[in-house]
């Protein structure tokens, strides 16, 4: 096998493996505690993809508009903030905004599919 496609095997290996650990920062018991205690779940995904589908009690804040309209809708930077979108890369993203921005409890549930297990 030539090394370039051994290579690309082990970053993709490499990619499937550790993205989950990285982006996914919650078990199903602490989210669902979170969740019981008032944390606020914002969908980062789209407009349209949120009309197409979306989780009850969560809050549509698109990742693109997340810096301008998070302080309306949490106020409290202490407040437990909880993200999700399509896969779990736009909330990572959104996750490290928010970080940036002084939130200092916020954490990626992933991906919707993932959102929907934790929040069910």
């Amino acid at each position: 096998m030539p090394m370039e496609i051994t290579v690309l095997i082990i970053i993709l290996i490499a990619y499937f493996v550790i993205k989950p650990l990285i982006i996914n920062d919650l078990n199903v018991e602490k989210a669902r505690k979170m969740i019981d205690e008032g944390a606020v779940i914002i969908d980062v995904r789209s407009e349209k993809e949120y009309e197409t589908s979306h989780l009850d009690g969560t809050v549509l804040i698109p990742l693109p508009e997340l810096k301008d309209r998070i302080g309306k809708t949490v106020a409290d930077k202490g407040k437990v903030v909880l993200l999700h979108c399509r896969s779990g890369s736009r909330s990572f993203a959104g996750k490290r905004l928010l970080k940036s921005m002084g939130y200092n409890n916020v954490y990626n549930l992933g991906s919707f599919k993932r959102a929907k297990r934790m929040i069910s």
